[in-house]
């Protein structure tokens, strides 16, 4: 028996935990700028920035 309370101990504790991210993920990313650059996969209006190094570091 304690193991079946065990399981649903934990069970209970990684589902409240799972909540918590969730919600605490939507309120940070409400409180986001808008002119925040945005680090998902999402479709984004602007061309992306590529930065070309030209490479004059010092090489032997």
């Amino acid at each position: 028996m304690k193991k079946i309370r065990r399981k649903i101990i934990s069970g209970g504790v990684l589902a409240f935990c799972a909540v918590f991210a969730v919600t605490a993920g939507a309120r940070i990313s409400g409180k986001a700028k808008d002119e925040a650059v945005t680090v998902s996969a999402a479709v984004n209006d602007s061309p992306p920035v590529i930065v070309l190094d030209a490479g004059h570091g010092a090489s032997t």
